[in-house]
């Protein structure tokens, strides 16, 4: 029997060291492409911006210069289906400025335990959504022209949060229309485009993506149109940004918010 319980313990150890491994592998992987995204040095301000986003970008640097990436950190809720319980979630994103790119990186916990992380991400015209349990197993991993489409979406709608972007970008393609302020990018799914709506202040208070990739709650696939709003300006890190946010989609049934959360830090990454 002692013999018995000694191997169960050894081979729990060596499950634990395992994953272990596996963790810290990850981990060094994550930090290794969120230092890609803050080494491209960025350009020169753009010239060609549609006035009210050059104003609304410039105001929003609160008089600071454009800086390689931004970092945020986030307390939000999740929904991971259609119609579930929201879920809590830690989140921190490195979102890059001289070209389209950003790593978020989210923890849900169970009690203390980190027991699933998430990677969203977009590089090089590529998207890339892999979840591991305890930062380790592979639970899903998606990277198909869907997925960089709908990636390259949300790196054009959460450019509020990143004004640098804006101003040096030169992959973006703007243009102001009477529906709002047209973001436009090409990726390996296809060009993403965003319109952004614009309050009587000049700042940022919706973005709207038609036709997104998105899931319906049997599981079928289908393209729907993409919601997010923004609120709560306030100066953080050095940015004036939106600390408030949500988005959602309009599904057959009505609109579903599925993330809401708060910007709880900011840095300008240099």
């Amino acid at each position: 029997m002692k013999i018995v319980v000694l191997v169960i313990g050894v081979a729990l150890v060596a499950v634990g060291l395992g994953l272990g491994v596996l963790a810290a592998r990850f981990s060094r992987d994550l930090a290794r492409f969120e230092a890609r995204l803050a080494a491209v040095p960025v350009g020169t301000v753009r010239e060609d911006l549609p006035e009210v986003i050059r104003d609304f970008a410039l105001r929003s640097l609160a008089g600071n210069p454009p800086a390689p990436a931004i970092r945020i950190e986030q307390a939000a809720e999740m929904r991971l289906t259609k119609g579930a319980e929201w879920r809590a979630l830690a989140a921190r994103q490195t979102i890059a400025v001289a070209g389209p790119g950003f790593a978020w990186i989210a923890v849900m916990r169970l009690g203390p335990v980190p027991l699933v992380r998430v990677l969203d991400s977009f590089e090089n015209g590529e998207g890339l959504l892999e979840v591991r349990l305890l930062g380790a197993l592979r639970l899903d991993a998606r990277s198909d022209p869907e997925t960089a489409l709908g990636e390259g979406l949300r790196y054009l709608a959460e450019l509020p949060w990143a004004p640098d972007a804006i101003l040096v970008n030169r992959q973006i393609a703007w243009a102001q229309t009477d529906a709002g302020i047209i973001a436009r990018i090409e990726t390996a799914g296809g060009p993403a485009e965003v319109t952004f709506t614009l309050d009587a202040g000049g700042d940022i208070v919706s973005v709207l993506a038609r036709a997104r990739p998105a899931v319906l709650a049997d599981g079928t696939p289908a393209p729907l149109d993409w919601h997010g709003r923004f609120s709560d300006y306030v100066e953080i890190g050095g940015r004036r940004v939106p600390t408030s946010a949500e988005v959602g989609y309009d599904y057959p049934d009505g609109y579903e918010a599925y993330f809401r959360g708060r910007i709880k830090a900011l840095v300008a990454v240099e």
